[in-house]
């Protein structure tokens, strides 16, 4: 190897190294936003807007055909702007219905599935039309799920985040298309925030074990040992067995009740979605409704006074 290293003959040269290249890049996760059509069609237009100027200005940098007329120059500058610089949707219902356009007026169509279970739209599909295998140099993509996690999932880790994978993802050489993104996400999605949020954050199953569920559970199974099996009674020697019991039963019945609050209260919701989850939100207030009041009668009856 160095004989071949310090050959007096050896004329390669090293390459040339690739030259510095910069960008900014940022995927924004998109949790705990009430949404409806309306906005998230507000969202599509500005944000088409933001790339149709990036399309304009890539466009007019192109090298003119001397073989075509100005008015085939112009038409063919326009054809590429609407065709390559569009965004194409993809809507996805929850019976494997998909509809697909790469204009607003998708939103408006009479084919949208109901409920719609996932939005999807992005830049690179028109892009790659006119330029196969190459990415925009600004590239968007938006992503939002509106399903909903199963009631009870045993693999489930409880203290991670509830799943969902809606996101914005925007990758850009201009810093002023990347900010222009950035604002539109903030106004159009991250701020219509539910009020429920908090209930699919990290370790938020963990705060309610230790704030809620336990202390309730150790007050319930005090209050029912002493009711049904007082001190002096014959099944006396039951009392811890049933308290342990009681609680554990009042630790499974708050996994379950969680769960059902994650159904019935999704990470996030479109308003035009019509299913049955306004009734489970009343069933689930009053099932609170009626723990609270158990809880709230055997703290009463342990009082002293």
């Amino acid at each position: 190897m160095s004989d071949i290293i310090n050959y007096s003959g050896n004329t390669h040269e090293l390459p040339p190294r690739p030259k510095f290249i910069g960008w900014y890049e940022e995927t924004i996760p998109i949790r705990g936003c009430r949404l409806d059509l309306d906005g998230i069609k507000e969202l599509y237009i500005e944000l088409s807007s933001i790339n149709r100027k990036f399309g304009a200005g890539e466009i007019a940098g192109l090298v003119r055909d001397p073989e075509m007329s100005d008015a085939e120059w112009n038409g063919y500058q326009e054809y590429l702007l609407e065709d390559a610089f569009c965004l194409a949707i993809l809507i996805k219902g929850e019976n494997d219905q998909q509809v697909y356009g790469e204009s607003s007026e998708v939103f408006e169509s009479e084919a949208l599935p109901n409920p719609i279970k996932a939005i999807y739209f992005d830049n690179v599909k028109a892009w790659r039309r006119h330029a196969p295998n190459v990415d925009p140099q600004n590239r968007i993509e938006v992503y939002l799920d509106f399903g909903k996690p199963p009631l009870l999932d045993p693999t489930s880790v409880l203290s991670e985040p509830t799943p969902n994978a809606s996101n914005v993802s925007v990758r850009a050489d201009d810093m002023t298309y990347f900010r222009a993104v950035q604002k539109v996400v903030d106004d159009k999605l991250l701020s219509h925030r539910t009020w429920y949020s908090a209930i699919h954050g990290s370790f938020a199953y963990d705060v309610g074990i230790w704030l809620v569920a336990l202390p309730a559970g150790l007050v319930i199974a005090t209050f029912y040992m002493e009711s049904l099996l007082p001190v002096g009674s014959r099944l006396e020697v039951y009392r811890w067995a049933f308290f342990i019991y009681a609680l554990g039963l009042t630790v499974l019945g708050y996994r379950f009740v969680t769960g059902y609050a994650k159904w019935a209260f999704p990470v996030n919701v479109l308003a035009d979605n019509k299913d049955r989850s306004v009734r489970h939100r009343v069933a689930l207030g009053g099932i609170f409704a009626a723990l609270g009041y158990k809880a709230f009668d055997a703290v009463y009856s342990l009082l002293p006074f």
